[in-house]
């Protein structure tokens, strides 16, 4: 069963939503506090990556999901973001769509 997700819009950001980007690892926003600021505006977007990550977490645990197929290049969905990493450490095996 596939349960497509978006973990930006689970974390509140509207859509359309101003292109962050991330300039380190989901690993460094999740243990050094690195921050992920929208360039257009100036706005810390921090909270609502992983907020949306936490989600998507959530729904994954509900529907017993193994694998997840994240959106390469996004801040949150890359392999390397915030929600791949979370993810990740969380047991499921996160596959890189580009």
């Amino acid at each position: 069963m596939l349960v497509p997700v978006c973990p930006e819009q689970l974390g509140g950001m509207p859509t359309p939503r101003t292109g962050e980007y991330l300039q380190g690892t989901g690993a460094q926003v999740l243990d050094e506090g690195l921050r992920i600021i929208a360039p257009e505006t100036g706005q810390d977007v921090t909270s609502f990556h992983l907020n949306g990550a936490h989600y998507t977490l959530e729904l994954a645990q509900i529907i017993g999901a193994r694998r997840a197929y994240l959106k390469g290049g996004s801040p949150s969905c890359d392999r390397d973001g915030v929600t791949g990493e979370v993810l990740k450490r969380a047991g499921i095996k996160v596959i890189r769509v580009p």
